[in-house]
Formats: C-alpha cells, sequence, structure tokens
C-alpha cells in the first residue's frame, strides 16, 4: 500500500520530509509506505484562509500525479484541509485531510473535544471551517491556540510543548473539554506526551490522517 503525503508549504527539505514519514511509519502497518511531497511551485505556507487558495491548484496537481504514480490514498498535511475537496472531485483514490480525520475520530472517545491551534489569530477562522467536516453541533466545544506565530514549532519543541500543556489545562478546567485535537500538523510527535501529562485523549491530525487513509484502503472504500 502506498500513500502520498501532501505537505502543502513551499520549500520544505528533503531531510525534513524524510524525518516526519518516519516518525508516521510507526503508526501504519509494515506493508504501508509513506512518501512526502511539498510544494515547489508556490511560494506559500498555510498561514490563512488566503493561503489555503493560493496553495490549491499545485495541491490538486501533486494529488493527481500522486494517483497517477499508483498511490492508493493520499493525506492533506495541513490542519486547514487545503483543496480537499477538488481532489475528491478529480480523484478515485481517497483523500483525508488532517482537521477531518482528527475531529470525526474524537466523538468516539470523548463527548466534547477542545482544539489548539498555534495561532490565537485563526481561531475565528477554524470556527467556521470545523462545523462542515461533518461533526455534530457541540462537538468542539472549545477552540484555543498558543502564541507561536512566525516561529518554527519543529525547532522549538519544548517551548511548544509547554505552552499546550498550559492551554490544555486551561480549557479542560474552563470549557470541560474530554479531549484534545492538535491544530496544527507540525505539533505531530507531541500528542502522546501531551496526553500523558494532562490525562486526557489527545489526538495528532497528522497520525489521525494516514491511519484513516490506510483503513479506507484496506476496505476497498
Amino acid at each position: 500500500m502506498k500513500i502520498r503525503i501532501i505537505n502543502p508549504d513551499y520549500g520544505v527539505g528533503e531531510e525534513a520530509m524524510a524525518q516526519r514519514c518516519s516518525i508516521l511509519q510507526q503508526f501504519v502497518g509494515p506493508d504501508v509506505e509513506l512518501s512526502m511531497v511539498c510544494l515547489t511551485q508556490t511560494k506559500v505556507e498555510i498561514n490563512s484562509a488566503a493561503d489555503v487558495v493560493l496553495a490549491g491548484p499545485e495541491i490538486l496537481e501533486l494529488a493527481k500525479q500522486a494517483e497517477q504514480d499508483g498511490c492508493d490514498a493520499v493525506v492533506l498535511y495541513c490542519f486547514s484541509d487545503p483543496a480537499a475537496e477538488a481532489c475528491r472531485e478529480r480523484l478515485r483514490i481517497p483523500v483525508v485531510g488532517g482537521a477531518q480525520a482528527s475531529v470525526l475520530q474524537a466523538p468516539l472517545v470523548a463527548r466534547q473535544s477542545g482544539v489548539i491551534l498555534s495561532d490565537p489569530a485563526r481561531i475565528g477562522e477554524k470556527e467556521l471551517f470545523l462545523p462542515t467536516l461533518g461533526i455534530g453541533p457541540g462537538r468542539i466545544k472549545a477552540i484555543g491556540a498558543i502564541h507561536f506565530q512566525g516561529k518554527s514549532i519543529w525547532d522549538n519543541r519544548e517551548e511548544a510543548f509547554a505552552q499546550l500543556v498550559e492551554e490544555g489545562k486551561r480549557l479542560i478546567r474552563e470549557q470541560g473539554v474530554q479531549c484534545l485535537i492538535l491544530g496544527c500538523l507540525s505539533f505531530l510527535g507531541l500528542a502522546r506526551p501531551l496526553s500523558e501529562k494532562l490525562g486526557v485523549p489527545v489526538i495528532d491530525p497528522a497520525i489521525a490522517a494516514v491511519c484513516t487513509a490506510e483503513s479506507l484502503v484496506r476496505q476497498g472504500i
């Protein structure tokens, strides 16, 4: 089984993409081959709704290429699920976005969940976006954020984790959420230690997306 992961940020290095695939490989079967590609023509990183639109055409082309390469599924490595519906219109293989995969898993482990983004400025955008992904009203009770805009989460893991702990505690204490969803795929690898620290389930959208894609392929969907 081959799953192509599309990172919608421009110019991500080969080593960085291989590192992410190596982490994700731990969560899928031994017969699953993961590969990651990124934008090479569209100089954008997904930090706004406008960025999602700008990145869309190249994401669609990368998804079509994945199908031509014989991939069995495509994963969109972003919590905005950029161009997901467009890709599904043009492809015959499953297309799974990190946001949709994670918010649909959350009701399986908790009545109400909270999302933690990397930038407070995007809370309003996600309040409008997440309800469109197929979850019932009230399932996402609160959306919070750490303050990491303009900084690399990957290069500042300890600081990001410390902020996640504090924001997670706040959402649990003030909003009563029973599960947390990490609202950025740069948080890859932080869900399990955060869950152990806070005592609630924490969903990693990158892992959720890859595992969902694998499941769909195995079911022949």
